[in-house]
């Protein structure tokens, strides 16, 4: 077995271990008229409460308001904005994270919109958590800011105008599935979903390819 085959192998089996028990999520998001665009793509994983999710999709979670504006343009100042804080629990690296809106919430920091595929005809606003462009909603990493959300890195970014119908938290993620894909749970209805269009790299697979260069260069 050569190299490269070897090296594709462990991050294959890495990979596979860190996702066996995980809820993935069939999602949508395209653009609309709004702060950024990000061109069409397709969600991967949902993370959200440990007391529902999954381990490997675990994330501790908490909000407060903000005076802060992340899309300047669309900022109302008559309507509060929300700090969202995430940690990563699940033990993998995360990148290229969307906030999605459950019915009956609102914001204006809006990049586009997403829906689930049991309920296509149910879209909701979403946004993509960073700090580029004209939404520059990620405001703190507590590592490398680098828009990598790494095992037991915390994050907080701007929720702007945040609004619910339920009168929920802007970081109720109590429920699997997007928009209309989200089912109730009564008095933990979900206010919002965090999701990835990337496959999660376990922390495992990153020592392992670590290890594997090493060994190389002691060759």
């Amino acid at each position: 077995m050569n190299t490269t085959t070897r090296t594709a192998l462990t991050l294959a089996l890495f990979t596979a271990a860190g996702t066996a028990s995980a809820d993935l999520v069939d999602g949508t998001y395209f653009d609309m008229p709004g702060c950024d665009n990000h061109g069409p793509q397709t969600f991967y994983e949902e993370f959200g409460d440990p007391t529902v999710f999954a381990p490997e999709e675990h994330i501790d979670h908490a909000s407060t308001f903000t005076n802060l504006s992340a899309c300047t343009m669309t900022d109302s100042p008559d309507i509060p904005n929300a700090l969202v804080q995430i940690t990563n629990l699940t033990g993998r690296y995360l990148q290229d994270l969307y906030y999605v809106a459950d019915e009956g919430t609102t914001f204006s920091n809006i990049d586009g919109g997403a829906f689930g595929a049991g309920s296509p005809t149910v879209r909701t606003p979403a946004f993509r958590i960073d700090e580029l462009g004209a939404n520059q909603n990620l405001v703190f990493e507590s590592m490398s800011f680098d828009g990598i959300l790494e095992p037991g890195e915390t994050w907080q970014f701007i929720v702007q105008d945040y609004g619910n119908a339920a009168g929920l938290s802007p970081d109720a993620f109590f429920s699997v599935g997007l928009a209309g894909d989200s089912p109730n749970f009564g008095a933990q209805d979900s206010s919002a979903s965090i999701v990835t269009t990337q496959v999660p790299a376990p922390a495992s697979a990153v020592l392992g390819l670590s290890g594997l260069a090493l060994m190389r260069r002691r060759r």
